[in-house]
């Protein structure tokens, strides 16, 4: 029988805000299908953030070393956060707890309020989600500060991949390859989600880097003795 291909997912949800799944349920469904880093992501604002933060803390900690050799990272998604309450907001969900704090950017399927991605760059969120038709300038401060940019598997959030592959391609900005799950149809294993990546233009190289990139980043950010 083939091995599974190990892979990462730095974008997902649960039923703690508009997921279906409870987070043992989605730990396990990525776990069985090979994903080793999983950064629980739910959606909040200033009205949630501090539940949303100290729920997932509790999950991991009740949880510690269920699944072996996954790693569950606490996170939240900054999402609909007007752009100038954006710094503040990041601050204090890493102050909560976060460790990986994304922001959900300006795609095309949802009113985002223009000035998100920018604001979530200049603020040195880990990742701008879903950033849409983010401009050449916004992606070279991404590059710069360090922000991570998502190509999505996720239907709608995914209309403009092409266009992110592109411009990260010209300026240097790291792409990560996220789910932003919402439900169990949204789980894709490693195979479906290279041909996504190769969907966007990325050459073979390209998509490898991308895996590379969440190791790099897992082994740089995280791991500690």
């Amino acid at each position: 029988m083939m091995q599974k291909r190990f892979f990462y997912d730095f974008h997902t949800h649960t039923s703690f805000r508009e997921g279906s799944l409870i987070p043992s349920e989605l730990v396990q469904r990525l776990y069985v299908l090979g994903c080793r880093i999983v950064a629980i992501t739910d959606h909040a604002d200033s009205s949630n953030l501090e539940t949303a933060v100290s729920n997932i803390l509790k999950f991991i900690y009740e949880n510690q070393n269920s699944w072996e050799g996954m790693i569950i990272l606490p996170g939240v998604e900054l999402t609909h956060v007007p752009p100038k309450n954006l710094g503040k907001s990041i601050s204090k969900a890493r102050q909560l707890g976060a460790k990986w704090v994304v922001v959900h950017g300006e795609t095309l399927s949802e009113p985002v309020a223009k000035g998100t991605n920018i604001s979530a760059i200049e603020n040195k969120a880990d990742l701008l989600a879903h950033p849409g038709l983010i401009s050449e300038r916004e992606a070279e401060l991404a590059a710069k500060n360090g922000v991570y940019l998502e190509i999505t598997t996720r239907h709608k959030h995914c209309w403009t991949n092409g266009w992110v592959a592109k411009i990260a391609r010209q300026t240097g900005a790291k792409l990560l390859l996220n789910s932003d799950t919402h439900s169990s149809i949204d789980i894709l294993d490693f195979e479906k989600r290279n041909s996504i990546a190769k969907g966007c233009g990325l050459d073979d190289r390209d998509v490898r880097q991308i895996w590379q990139n969440g190791k790099d980043l897992f082994e740089s950010k995280f791991w500690y003795k």
